[in-house]
């Protein structure tokens, strides 16, 4: 109904409206994250920051006289081959490089470090049923894989929980907690958005076709993605080209679920359960641990 004033004057429109937030091009696509400068960084970050984690545990053993010794070489020597002291200090060095990189990039984003990863956990508790299932069945189907290919007799990985029950367990623990938090940030947090969002840059400067940021930039990133993750795990089984497959392999599914998800948390969790597959069959097998020369058999 229409006033004896005349019709209602419509609201007047902001001079600056705020801006929608970018959407996907497609759907898998992260629209918003890191990008392969915030990539660089974080890898500079860990790469200083673990070496120091280290380098204070090297120093903090020597300080305490631990085992004996005297230089920070013999030291350094018991550290790269005792879980004992090689888990401590890698955690050490995992820590420095989260109190530094969350204020970091909380200040570049203009937001919550865990929503500029897309972490979600909230959909990690949705189907984290389904998520702990994949990461079992990933870890028997490697292991059934692993039975018809050649692999190492005896892997770093292995004699590093020789030494001791404790060091033994402390893999495990870290192996299903802090290891794969870490490693899902640094691939699937930063490297496999920032290779998806510099193809999405591509498309928007008209450098390239809008469907080819599926097509293309979609197995690009997963792939370029999974092998780092894959060299980065040679060391621990002697550079052996077919466990290094297999993990590159895993890397794929965890790209999967990652982007069908849009959760790192996610990823992270089937990341935990396939690791505690490594282990599964060791724990069986050493009594709990307790008898680690059934290993030399």
């Amino acid at each position: 109904m229409i006033s004896p004033e005349g019709p209602a004057t419509p609201p007047r429109p902001e001079e600056h409206p705020p801006q929608p937030l970018p959407q996907a091009d497609a759907p898998g696509i992260v629209a918003i994250g890191p990008h392969l400068g915030h990539a660089l960084l974080l890898i500079v970050l860990a790469v200083v920051l673990v070496s120091a984690g280290q380098f204070l545990a090297l120093l903090a053993a020597q300080q305490l006289h631990v085992e004996g010794h005297h230089s920070l070489r013999g030291y350094a020597d018991l550290m790269r081959n005792d879980a004992r002291w090689l888990i401590p200090s890698e955690a050490l060095g995992y820590l420095l490089v989260l109190a530094a990189a969350v204020p970091i990039f909380r200040a570049m984003w203009h937001r919550g470090f865990a929503a500029g990863v897309h972490w979600n956990l909230a959909v990690a508790k949705r189907y984290a049923g389904r998520l702990v299932l994949c990461g079992l069945g990933c870890g028997c189907l490697i292991a059934l894989l692993g039975s018809q290919l050649p692999m190492p007799q005896d892997p770093p990985i292995m004699a590093d929980m020789m030494h001791s029950p404790a060091g033994a367990w402390m893999m495990l623990l870290f192996g299903v907690t802090g290891a794969p938090l870490f490693e899902e940030l640094v691939f699937r947090g930063f490297l496999l958005p920032a290779f998806l969002n510099a193809f999405r840059w591509l498309s928007q400067k008209g450098d390239l076709a809008p469907s080819a940021v599926l097509w293309l930039g979609v197995p690009f990133s997963v792939v370029f993605t999974s092998l780092p993750f894959a060299l980065l795990h040679s060391q621990q089984v002697s550079h052996a080209w077919a466990p290094v497959a297999l993990i590159g392999l895993i890397s794929l599914v965890l790209c999967v679920v990652r982007l069908r998800l849009d959760s790192l948390a996610s990823s992270t969790l089937v990341h935990s359960a396939y690791n505690f597959t490594l282990f599964a069959g060791i724990l069986v097998q050493t009594s709990g641990f307790r008898h680690l020369d059934r290993l030399a058999h």
